[in-house]
């Protein structure tokens, strides 16, 4: 339905935040400013994370065919950015890459996740923006001490060894998320451990802020919202007149609207020809090229708009889409090199998990976001449970003497 499918792109650029807090353009009130400029590293940083964000929504979009997309792009640098640490080699090669960060040494790289973790979280007083990561690696799994100590420097990351074997494992690390995020995310990972995961990198990611000029509850009113079958549906469609930034040429319908001091804001964008597919709309014209120029166009215009309230959750797994954007060796267990978390294992990264969640109403948006790479090593010690009926005897070592036997089919029994 074109309702839920416009939802698909509504909050990318709000998740872009390092385009939100480097946009030379700004609302038509607008007083926030960064608290310093951009050195020429974090402005080539910030430039190719948008070329990633833009990527790696539209390789989503193509790859899942749900009808609500909603992603982190940075959320799922930050966590690839961790993992690149330990990376050698072409390993290390394919994720920057992935990451667009070319040319930049991964020193480099590391320093400017750091001063933007600062920036952004400092950016505005009146928005709240947490970015936290963690590092959770199995009991008695080796770490070099170079990898943990980088990213507790530049990622300012929590690292902790935990017995991944103790159901209870699970349940610490999806406490930390839920922590992370608010409590809008409760959980990244499901059920136990498996056996042969030895180590997550996490980023959690926590925005709240409130529109500059907010939303009257009482103007909100159920109207049409017209399907891309066919038909309409009736929503919650939030209102208000006054002066925006907008733009409207012959490819794109844009409105920017800002939270807090306006560093932050939500770039909404519709095809202007409204009988084009929104899948093709972001497929063909939504690019960091044209977004540049749409952005570069705005211009402050008195007009009524109307937003729909929303709410949505978003899971998904990012190995197929990251291998399709050429980061095919970190995930295969026979190549990967990360012998810069631990030079003794065969390790690879076994899975990208990426969840979200996003509300928006009359007051700003509250978002949060998880990615979590989940490391294996190829030749892990196999688990032996217990966990069906079994034989067992209680023996003398050197004489051999048997001493007891028997045979147990219920523990319980």
């Amino acid at each position: 339905m074109r309702a839920n499918r416009l939802l698909t792109f509504l909050l990318l650029p709000a998740f872009l935040v390092l385009h939100s807090c480097t946009s030379d353009v700004a609302g038509p009130d607008s007083k926030g400013e960064l608290s310093r400029e951009l050195s020429a590293v974090e402005k080539k940083l910030v430039a190719d994370g948008q070329s990633f964000g833009f990527n790696v929504f539209k390789s989503t979009v193509a790859g899942d065919s749900s009808e609500n997309v909603f992603i982190s792009p940075l959320s799922i640098s930050v966590a690839l950015g961790m993992t690149m640490n330990g990376a050698e080699g072409e390993t290390f090669e394919q994720i920057r890459e992935t990451l667009e960060f070319h040319g930049l040494s991964q020193e480099e790289i590391n320093q400017g996740y750091q001063s933007l973790i600062k920036l952004l979280t400092q950016a505005d007083p009146k928005v709240k923006m947490q970015i936290a990561n963690s590092v959770w690696n199995r009991e008695g799994f080796t770490v070099q001490e170079s990898f943990n100590n980088t990213l507790e420097e530049y990622f300012y990351a929590t690292t902790r060894e935990l017995d991944f074997a103790d159901a209870k494992s699970a349940d610490i690390i999806n406490k930390w998320v839920e922590n992370n995020t608010n409590g809008l995310i409760d959980k990244i990972i499901d059920g136990q451990i498996p056996p042969e995961m030895v180590m997550y990198l996490i980023n959690a990611i926590y925005f709240q802020g409130d529109w500059t000029n907010q939303f009257d509850k009482k103007e909100t009113r159920e109207r049409s919202f017209f399907l891309e079958e066919g038909g309409q549906e009736s929503v919650d469609m939030m209102t208000q007149e006054r002066v925006f930034n907008i733009h409207r040429n012959e490819d794109v319908h844009m409105i920017d609207l800002p939270y807090g001091d306006s560093l932050f804001s939500m770039t909404v964008m519709m095809p202007a020809d409204d009988e084009k597919p929104i899948d093709d709309f972001i497929a063909e014209d939504l690019t960091k090229e044209r977004f540049d120029n749409w952005i570069a166009s705005l211009s402050g215009q008195d007009a009524p708009i109307y937003l729909p309230k929303f709410e949505l959750k978003y899971k998904i797994k990012m190995n197929d889409i990251l291998k399709s954007m050429g980061m095919e060796i970190p995930f295969d267990a026979t190549q990967a090199d990360f012998s810069g978390i631990n030079p003794e294992a065969e390790l690879f990264i076994s899975e990208v998990m990426h969840k979200t969640f996003v509300k928006v109403d009359e007051k700003g948006t509250e978002a949060a976001a998880v990615t979590s790479v989940g490391m294996e090593v190829t030749s892990a010690p196999q688990i032996f449970s217990v966990n069906r009926p079994f034989v067992f005897m209680i023996r003398e070592q050197n004489s051999g003497a048997i001493l007891f036997m028997g045979k147990v089919k219920n523990p319980n029994g």
